[in-house]
């Protein structure tokens, strides 16, 4: 982690550590974290759409994998990494914590590929059998986890 205001390096006053725990805590539980994810979008939008040359984070900025700091414009996103830190590199770091998420790749065609790992738990907890699934066909595949999550809740919470 890297901590920069106006473009100065201030990571050693902070415990980072710290930093990264207390934001985890800050996130509401459950379903109620989707108006983060909301709130953040249409922070997002509002730049692109009045040209606000905002500077901030964005998951998948010109569908590159993960998150990046990015300022967005009229022009887009473009992605504004710390000059030690290639795009190459951060892709590969993006990657890598896909990985730990579950997410084995994203391939060019938009195609999500799941972990072998994450694949048997979704099956042996759920009864969800996908390894991968493609843009057309994620709608199709939510209501299927819906509906396992519900046979799980009705199972248990009832």
């Amino acid at each position: 982690m890297k901590i920069l205001i106006d473009g100065q390096d201030v990571t050693s006053r902070f415990d980072t550590d710290k930093v990264m725990y207390d934001a985890v805590k800050l996130y509401p539980p459950g379903i109620d974290f989707t108006t983060v994810s909301a709130s953040s979008t249409i922070k997002n939008m509002y730049a692109l759409v009045f040209d606000q040359n905002l500077r901030t984070h964005s998951p998948g900025p010109n569908g590159l994998p993960g998150g990046y700091p990015v300022r967005l414009s009229a022009k887009g996103a473009e992605v504004v990494l710390p000059p030690e830190l290639s795009l190459e590199e951060a892709i590969r770091i993006n990657e890598e914590a896909g990985a730990l998420d579950g997410i084995q790749e994203i391939r060019d065609d938009g195609t999500v590929v799941f972990t072998d790992y994450t694949c048997e738990i979704m099956k042996e907890m759920l009864g969800f059998d996908c390894k991968s699934f493609t843009p057309d066909e994620s709608e199709a595949r939510a209501r299927e986890l819906m509906a396992c999550y519900k046979v799980i809740t009705d199972k248990y919470l009832r």
